[in-house]
């Protein structure tokens, strides 16, 4: 009998990364691509030497994802589903990572929870479904967290400590910030202390061998941290940034979760948030502060350092100039889990009142994370990037010119075009002006008139128009010196089709 309990508990791992697959797989291609998934794409299919030169080139985030992304694009064929599956295959790999190394740092009952709620996370839905390296820089931090706590615990550890480096390294190349995992690391090695002390040596030397794949990075990372500067995103205090990644990390993206209803009152979804929220926090504290050893304790320590560290350091380097995005400490999310997981199984030992809390508490956040997956499905969040060009390439006719407000749009229908059997060549495509410092309405009219030739039609394509024109001048332009025959309204895209006069 005990056995066949056994047996069905070793299943429920198996359960949870099922449900993971399915919830990431399930809207894999509901969304269009947006500009920074096309820029993937365009990244990864440059000639192989640009590739290989970016890895030392300033400012340039995650080669290593773009020269990987060659490889599978290449084998797996270039459309949306195969950009973002491979996110997706590094998502379901991470939920298996957060339940492996939460049963090695705690027990089984903390890991089934972790993994849990990482399988259910909202967020983390969101990023296995975006052709972005936001899956595959977590996992490879978590894995070599991972390979770092098996070194410690192992009498032949030099291949853990392999699995460490290669790991921490590579995650240099995927993303900008995952420098920032060596002080979560170091604490880890302490919190596992005495049992680390026989490998303070190999931690050493694992710690210096890092120092190689990170100098091409760090000669220029360091100076702008030093000299600041601006690099296009906007300062957050400290309290606007700890709300946003929890809001994101536990109830999703979309800002109507958990209540569904777009014309709920505002108040009645940020009260909502908040009872969220506070269940979360109480949850990771009763974790931490009813910890029965002093092992466990510093561990669960350890775990709150991870979720914290990364964020008071990206606020600190933001002082400097600002970089914070939610996505970019996408990789401290399982921390909270984890620590939700110490909280409900320490609950689960305190008798049968503590079991019934337990499973009503894991009711409670499995429905809120359903609840916000649910949302960010019924409410669409990237522009329509597709639709605007199915809707252009079934109206084209011979003569017409496309005019792209911002210029960037350009590559979502470029990418998109051959899809509904156009070549991009073929079409007369303009670049709007940058209006937003010194350009005026004259300007404007004198510049597009020139650049449009002898178009007959013209397709105004406005998407994320007010960071190139804020004044709107070019559809002003448009409005004025032409004549509407169709206007589109797609999701954060308006496309405009006027005669010349």
């Amino acid at each position: 009998m005990k056995s066949q309990v056994n047996q069905r508990f070793s299943l429920v791992p198996v359960v949870i990364l099922l449900v993971a697959f399915v919830l990431r797989i399930a809207n894999l291609t509901g969304e269009s691509l947006w500009r920074d998934e096309v820029d993937s794409v365009r990244f990864a299919f440059q000639p192989l030497r640009t590739i290989l030169g970016n890895f030392t080139t300033t400012g340039f985030n995650g080669p290593l994802y773009h020269l990987s992304l060659r490889v599978w694009l290449t084998l797996a064929g270039v459309n949306d589903f195969a950009l973002r599956y491979l996110s997706l295959v590094c998502g379901v790999a991470l939920v298996a990572l957060v339940y492996a190394l939460a049963q090695r740092l705690f027990d089984r009952r903390t890991a089934l929870v972790a993994a849990w709620l990482g399988a259910l996370s909202p967020a983390l839905i969101w990023y296995a479904g975006e052709g972005k390296m936001y899956t595959l820089q977590p996992l490879l931090l978590v894995l070599a967290l991972y390979a770092l706590v098996r070194a410690v615990g192992a009498r032949r550890s030099r291949s853990w400590w392999l699995i460490c480096i290669v790991s921490t390294s590579f995650s240099f190349y995927t993303h900008l910030l995952s420098p920032l995992f060596l002080v979560v690391a170091v604490v880890f090695f302490v919190a596992l202390w005495p049992q680390s002390r026989a490998h303070v040596r190999g931690g050493l030397i694992a710690l210096a061998c890092l120092t190689l794949p990170y100098l091409p990075l760090a000669i220029w990372q360091l100076p702008t941290v030093i000299h600041g500067g601006d690099v296009g995103h906007t300062f957050y205090p400290l309290d606007v940034i700890a709300r946003t990644l929890l809001a994101n990390w536990t109830v999703g993206l979309d800002g109507r979760a958990p209540l569904l209803d777009s014309a709920t009152a505002p108040a009645a979804v940020d009260g909502a948030r908040w009872l969220v929220l506070a269940l979360y926090v109480a949850l990771m504290l009763y974790g931490v502060l009813s910890a029965s050893t002093a092992r466990q304790t510093r561990l669960s320590l350890a775990v709150l350092a991870w979720l914290a560290l990364p964020t008071l350091m990206v606020f600190g380097v933001s002082l400097r100039f600002p970089v914070f995005q939610p996505r970019y400490l996408l990789w401290s999310a399982p921390a909270l889990y984890i620590l939700v997981g110490i909280g409900l199984a320490q609950a689960w030992r305190e008798g049968a009142l503590g079991r019934w809390a337990a499973q009503l508490a894991v009711v409670l956040l499995s429905m809120v994370c359903v609840v916000g997956w649910t949302a960010q499905v019924i409410h669409p969040i990237r522009p329509d990037l597709r639709g605007a060009t199915s809707t252009i390439v079934q109206g084209l006719q011979p003569g017409d010119a496309v005019v792209f407000q911002i210029p960037y749009g350009r590559y979502g229908f470029e990418y998109y075009a051959p899809h509904f059997g156009l070549d991009p060549t073929q079409v007369h495509i303009v670049e709007a002006p940058y209006t937003n410092y010194g350009m005026g309405e004259d300007e404007v009219t004198m510049t597009m008139t020139q650049t449009l030739g002898g178009a007959r039609r013209v397709w105004l394509y406005e998407t994320e128009a007010e960071m190139w024109d804020m004044r709107a001048l070019v559809r002003a332009w448009a409005d004025r010196d032409l004549h509407l025959i169709d206007n589109y309204d797609l999701r954060g895209v308006r496309v405009g089709l006027y005669t010349l006069p």
